[in-house]
């Protein structure tokens, strides 16, 4: 039973991980219905960023990460004015594909900087495991996990409680009636791009500090793609609880089914999920079901 709960727990730490980066996803889907392919790109270049500040400029953990937020943040800035502003008024489907292009543009980057090489971030964080009852937890997973908690509900603040968020959730609903009651819908569209990439920043160091930065990093993305659409695109509490839930299975599964089957579970856990997910509930677990009166 012990072992159960450890690999729960554990699973429940990788799980805040994938929940992270689903929330920059669902923020810019709330806002501006694109679904975003490039969103594991923002997360890799800000882990990239924080690692050549922290190791490349020597600064310390906390200055650091203030230009790590800001150079992510105008990353997903420019590529709502320079690639998505032209589409506003095209179908859907164009801004979808132009987020794939960037994604593609911005792996060519990506691995060019990389140059098939590993960065790792120095230990920024306390190390050691925390016992607990049995359970032998990692500190440093242990401080992403409450990271991660913190952040989501500061989200739901922003969006209950905050100017800026009253006018993400009009422009959500409809833009030109958003436009109507004098919601600029183009600064609406690029706060949230900015704010996406400050969550992905975020999202992308707490990943770096438990894996390197490498050339497989932006697909973490697909991860986190499969939980907001598991969620429900538009919810971030979807996102947060599928999250865990899909850090859970991947885990529990591969510890329990890995050695029947010779591993692998970990790589089709979260596809089986989607399917599993998407037949039950098209919309996902807390989406929302769209009803057209005709």
């Amino acid at each position: 039973m012990i072992e159960f709960i450890q690999q729960t727990v554990t699973g429940l730490m990788t799980g805040s991980l994938y929940a992270l980066v689903a929330a920059g996803i669902v923020l810019v889907y709330k806002s501006t219905h694109v679904v975003s392919l490039a969103h594991g790109q923002l997360v890799a270049f800000g882990a990239l960023f924080f690692w050549l500040f922290l190791s490349g400029f020597g600064l310390p953990f906390w200055v650091g990460l203030i230009p790590a937020f800001i150079l992510t943040a105008l990353l997903g800035l420019a590529i709502e004015r320079v690639a998505l502003r032209p589409l506003i008024g095209q179908p859907l489907l164009a801004a979808f594909l132009m987020t794939f292009a960037i994604f593609i543009a911005l792996e060519g980057v990506f691995v060019l900087y990389l140059k098939g090489e590993t960065r790792t971030l120095p230990h920024f964080l306390p190390g050691g495991n925390l016992a607990l009852s049995g359970l032998s937890i990692p500190i440093n997973q242990l401080i992403g996990f409450c990271v991660a908690l913190l952040l989501f509900g500061l989200l739901s603040l922003i969006f209950k409680y905050t100017k800026l968020g009253l006018g993400m959730r009009a422009t959500a609903e409809d833009h030109r009636l958003a436009q109507s009651t004098g919601i600029v819908v183009k600064n609406i569209f690029s706060y949230i791009w900015i704010l996406s990439g400050i969550v992905a920043a975020i999202a992308g160091i707490a990943t770096a500090n438990v894996m390197d930065i490498y050339y497989m990093l932006p697909y973490i993305g697909i991860n986190g793609l499969i939980v907001a659409i598991c969620g429900g695109l538009d919810s971030l509490a979807g996102a947060l609880v599928v999250g865990l839930l899909l850090g859970v299975v991947e885990n529990v599964g591969a510890a329990y089914l890995d050695p029947l089957v010779g591993g692998g579970i970990k790589d089709v856990a979260g596809y089986a999920v989607l399917l599993l997910v998407l037949l039950i509930r098209p919309y996902g677990l807390f989406g929302l079901v769209k009803i057209e009166r005709i």
